[in-house]
Order: C-alpha cells, then sequence, then structure tokens
C-alpha cells in the first residue's frame, strides 16, 4: 500500500534524527562538533549553526568528563556511559545529564569519531519530589491548623491583659509589659503564616498576562524601599498562563524579596521568562509551560539546606520563620506546575513552571 503523500519522506533517518528527545552530538577523531539534532540544540541552549565546527572541549569548557568519556570509548572500542553529569552550557545554566559516547567507525574499522548521546535526567525526580513536598505540607498544614487556633486564643487574653497594665506600669514594668505586647504579636504573626500554610485557598483561575505580574510585583518591592531593584528580562511573545492572580503575585513577591535581601543593596536580581522546553502530558494531551527564573548574585544556599529549602521553618535567614517558601511551593502545585531551584555562590535561581493559558 502506499503512503500518502504527504508523510513520504517522514520516516527518512534524517527526520527521525531531529524527531529524538535523546540529545546527540556527533564529533570527528579531532573532537569537532560535525552534527546535532534539535534535542541537543535545546540541550545545549544554541543554534545548530553555532555549535557545528567548534571543538567539544570549547562547547564546554571546564567538563572534562565528556572529553574523557570519548577517550574511553575509542580506547575500548565500545560505548561508554556515565549516569549523573552536570555541564554548563553557559555560566548560568546547568544540566544534569547522562552521557554514553559511542565509538564511530569506517567500514574498513578505521576509527573516524564518536557519537555523544545526552540525556537529561532529574524531569520525572523533581516532579516526585515536588508531590513528596506537597503531601507533608498538606499534612503539616493540617496540624499547624490545630495548634494555631488552640493558640491564638490564649494569645488575645495575653495581649488584652498586657494592654490593660500597660496603662498602670511605669519605668521598668512598663518596659517589661511593652516586650510582653511585642512578642505576643510576634508569635501572632508567626501563627497567621502557620495558618497560611494550612488553607485549602480555592484557585480562581483565568488567563493572566505573566509580565503584567512581574511588574506589578517589581513595583510593589520599589515602592517598599528595599534595593537593588529587580531588572526583568521577559520573551515578549509569551502567551497567557492559567491562574489566580492574587496567589501567584504572593508567590513572586516571596521569590522577589527573598533574591533582593540575598544580593544585598549593591548586589543584582534578574527576573527572566521564556518558554520551557519541557512538556508535560495531562489528560493524554501534551501541555506547554512558560518558565519563569527568578536571579540572584548572593552568597547562595548552604549545600546542607538545598534539598530541604522548601520544607517550613528552613531559612537562611537568622530571622526567618521559613515558611514563606513553603507557600509558594503549596501555591504553584495548586497551579499544575512545578519549581525548582539551583544554588551556587553568586548565582541562585529559583525556576518555576506554569502551564500557559486556554488555546
Amino acid at each position: 500500500m502506499r503512503t500518502p503523500p504527504d508523510r513520504e519522506g517522514f520516516f527518512t533517518p534524517v527526520s527521525l534524527w531531529d524527531q529524538m528527545t535523546l540529545g546527540v552530538v556527533g564529533v570527528d577523531a579531532a573532537g569537532v562538533v560535525r552534527a546535532v539534532n534539535d534535542a541537543a540544540e535545546k540541550l545545549l541552549g544554541k543554534p545548530r549553526g553555532r555549535l557545528i565546527g567548534v571543538r567539544l572541549e570549547a562547547l564546554l569548557p571546564g567538563h572534562p568528563v565528556a572529553m574523557d568519556l570519548l577517550t574511553r570509548a575509542r580506547a575500548l572500542n565500545t560505548p561508554c556511559r556515565i549516569r549523573d553529569a552536570r555541564l554548563n552550557p553557559s555560566p548560568e545554566r546547568t544540566v544534569a545529564v547522562a552521557l554514553t559516547a559511542v565509538p564511530l567507525h569506517t567500514p574498513d574499522g578505521a576509527w573516524m569519531g564518536a557519537m555523544l548521546q545526552m540525556e537529561e535526567v532529574g524531569a520525572t525526580e523533581r516532579i516526585e519530589e515536588g508531590k513528596r513536598i506537597h503531601d507533608a505540607l498538606d499534612s503539616l498544614g493540617d496540624l499547624a491548623m490545630t495548634v494555631a487556633h488552640e493558640v491564638k486564643n490564649p494569645l488575645a487574653g495575653i495581649r488584652g491583659a498586657a494592654q490593660l497594665l500597660e496603662g498602670r506600669a511605669s519605668g521598668a514594668d512598663a518596659a517589661c509589659v511593652e516586650l510582653i505586647r511585642s512578642e505576643v504579636d510576634r508569635v501572632s504573626r508567626l501563627l497567621d503564616d502557620l495558618l497560611g500554610l494550612a488553607e485549602k485557598q480555592l484557585v480562581r483561575e483565568k488567563d493572566l498576562n505573566i509580565h503584567e505580574i512581574l511588574d506589578h510585583v517589581g513595583r510593589v518591592c520599589i515602592s517598599s524601599g528595599e534595593r537593588p531593584a529587580p531588572i526583568a528580562d521577559y520573551d515578549p511573545s509569551l502567551p497567557p498562563v492559567r491562574g489566580d492572580r492574587d496567589q501567584l503575585i504572593q508567590l513572586f513577591l516571596n521569590l522577589v524579596k527573598n533574591g533582593m535581601q540575598a544580593a544585598g543593596p549593591d548586589g543584582k536580581v534578574r527576573i527572566l521568562t521564556r518558554f520551557s522546553q519541557r512538556t508535560r502530558m495531562e489528560q493524554g494531551r501534551r501541555r506547554r509551560h512558560i518558565e519563569v527564573e527568578v536571579r540572584d548574585n548572593g552568597p547562595g544556599i548552604p549545600e546542607e539546606m538545598r534539598q530541604r529549602i522548601f520544607l517550613p521553618f528552613v531559612s537562611t535567614k537568622a530571622s526567618g520563620t521559613g515558611l514563606g517558601l513553603s507557600i509558594s511551593q503549596k501555591i504553584i502545585q495548586a497551579h499544575g506546575g512545578q519549581m525548582e531551584m539551583e544554588s551556587m555562590p553568586g548565582n541562585t535561581i529559583f525556576r518555576v513552571l506554569l502551564p500557559v493559558g486556554s488555546p
């Protein structure tokens, strides 16, 4: 049976090469890139024209693991694999990949180069980790709601008594009463934050311009007198996202303020938007996402805290409650999105993925 005309040529090697989700780079015996597929372009963040003809070691500076893998594949004359490698295609981007080097030979057996396969890893693990954090926050939220309600009533009584004493006390006694009242207020604010973590808020979804939300967040931060002012780097072609405006403002306000405090008044905070290269299946259909990154050049998050940073009461700030990121995580999960963090000294990135709006 003859293939329909509009499908002729679809199943050619060239077409299938660019349909692969695995990034593939072909290098010759001198280590010069001779071919790449679409997935490799996306993974490395560069168009084909800027990759072909470049030496691999220049394309991935500071990453001898890829070159060592190619050398080993040639010496052993067999495919060699590393399951967990980290590449930096640009100074601000780190990609976790599994690398496989496959030796290539001419028909008479002469070595002619290698094929480097790059498979991004961790996407499934990140989704599962987000779900685990979400479940943990739900459990803690139920406990927090019970505790907060039980404590708030006696706190109100203590504050009322302190106010009565405040009018009668003088000198050192007045200072003690003021201390009691201020500490009760502080604990009350903490309990309000706990209740915010516990609340299962209704997401009032509608199509939203993500840049209008981010600009609003920037204006709020600047009006409070905090510095540095965030620098916007937007992709103007992005479509609307689907979400609750008030909740998304709270989400990005937490992230931007954290970045400003980490960077300090002389630092830099950037807000970037772009299409995500990832797609997720929802109800049997592919759903596209946009990415919003909040980057700061502060000291970074200590390594021992990175795995726990989205959990309640974990904070890098001496005076922080450690609830802001937990609440942000709940918001993004309720929107069907995902939040990730990468951190090293001088470059911390909080990355938010949000589904695009209605077609």
